[in-house]
């Protein structure tokens, strides 16, 4: 048993680790990006929504290509593996966005909340999903 939990606890010490967190950010700045433009034309949790739609998209193709090249599952039910964990996922990252988005209003940083919030909330599921991708979308 302690074997088995030092051995996926070393996975976050690896190239591939790192790859996925390449990979994640430049999916989190689609992310963070495209919800900055869709709030100029819609509410701030369904433009969260949308923008985690887009980035999942995005995040998808970059683990398959960059992070975890030479898995034998076919590409169908990667991506629909994927997508049972993004959207699992999303609803921890919105509540995450809009409690923290509330609470940094009360606080007074005014225009700077909902970025703030939003930062944090694209990052908190990253290394809980790391672990799923691994063993269970793209393995081997």
């Amino acid at each position: 048993m302690i074997n088995k939990l030092k051995s996926y606890l070393l996975l976050y010490f690896s190239k591939q680790f790192i790859y996925f967190l390449i990979a994640g950010a430049s999916a989190a700045t689609v992310n963070f990006s495209s919800r900055l433009i869709l709030r100029n034309f819609l509410d701030m949790i369904v433009s969260a929504i949308f923008a985690n739609i887009i980035a999942m998209i995005i995040a998808f193709f970059l683990y398959r290509k960059l992070v975890f090249p030479f898995s034998s599952i076919p590409f169908k039910t990667q991506g629909t593996r994927f997508v049972i964990i993004q959207v699992s996922c999303m609803p921890l990252a919105v509540s995450i966005f809009s409690m923290l988005a509330n609470l940094f209003y009360s606080a007074g940083l005014g225009t700077y909340a909902e970025p703030t919030a939003h930062i944090i909330s694209i990052g908190t599921p990253a290394l809980i999903t790391f672990l799923i991708y691994k063993l269970f979308v793209f393995y081997k």
